[in-house]
């Protein structure tokens, strides 16, 4: 009964919050990596960035003091795209690829980077705290926070497309494990492991080897970072992605169900 009204929930909320063609077509510009994509898939694109819209709340963790941030229609569009675009070939409508995304409401847009305060215990058994500004978090069941310096430079300025990097970390979390593993089952979930654990392990040993990689390195602080990193990559600049790691890539395309090259939905 839940999953009903929720579904009938969000098939009034597409017929009453339709998205502006200006608002649309302004933040599709600032996105080049979109420019081909065809018409079905900008359709459903579409319609899912409506729902989450009206379903997530994109506010600023920047309300008072000297860097206040106004968080504008404009940029909550903006983030809405990129996120949604991880959902864009997923479930049999929109209103059941949203599922993906069900269990938190916010996201937190702060004007720069923001702290991140971690405790770890070195090999003595003593516990530090670490201070350090970070672009990006996603908290399981909670919010994601973002930077918008880091989101407004886009992919093609800073080689980061940092919403579907935090989005990315959604996705993993879906099975209650961060372990670069999206949600599959059975012979699926063992042949992904199986590639993104190849890829994840070559590319540590050619940053550990003084390799200038293509693929940003930061990769490989963790098998979760390298996922989150390449499916910047797969979105963003799919040859250089499937140039590296076309195993890899061929379970990425098989689990977003999407052709990123022609920009089309797969059957």
């Amino acid at each position: 009964m839940f999953s009903w009204l929720k579904t009938k929930r969000r098939e009034r909320a597409l017929a009453s919050h339709a998205l502006p063609d200006s608002e649309w077509n302004a933040a599709l510009h600032e996105l080049p990596f979109l420019d081909h994509y065809d018409a079905a898939a900008l359709a459903r694109l579409r319609e899912l960035t409506t729902l989450f819209l009206v379903e997530k709340s994109i506010v600023s963790g920047a309300t008072s003091g000297e860097q206040v941030l106004e968080v504008t229609p404009h940029m909550r569009i903006l983030i809405a795209v990129q996120a949604c675009l991880l959902l864009l070939g997923r479930g049999a409508n929109v209103m059941e690829a949203m599922t993906d995304f069900d269990g938190w409401e916010n996201v937190v847009v702060y004007p720069g980077d923001f702290p991140r305060t971690q405790d770890f215990e070195d090999e003595a058994g003593v516990v530090h705290r670490l201070d350090e500004p970070i672009a990006g978090e996603s908290w399981y069941g909670g919010p994601v926070l973002l930077s918008w310096p880091a989101v407004e430079a886009g992919y093609d300025e800073s080689g980061m497309a940092l919403v579907i990097h935090e989005f990315a970390h959604k996705i993993d979390m879906l099975d209650g494990e961060v372990d670069g593993i999206p949600p599959l089952a059975g012979a699926a979930r063992d042949a992904f492991r199986r590639e993104v654990n190849a890829a994840y392990e070559d590319f540590c040993r050619r940053v550990d080897e003084g390799e200038d990689t293509a693929i940003d390195p930061y990769a490989a602080e963790l098998i979760d970072e390298f996922f989150a990193v390449s499916c910047e990559v797969f979105f963003a600049e799919p040859k250089l992605l499937q140039d590296e790691y076309p195993a890899y890539f061929a379970q990425l395309q098989s689990y977003f169900r999407l052709d990123p090259f022609r920009g089309s939905l797969l059957a």
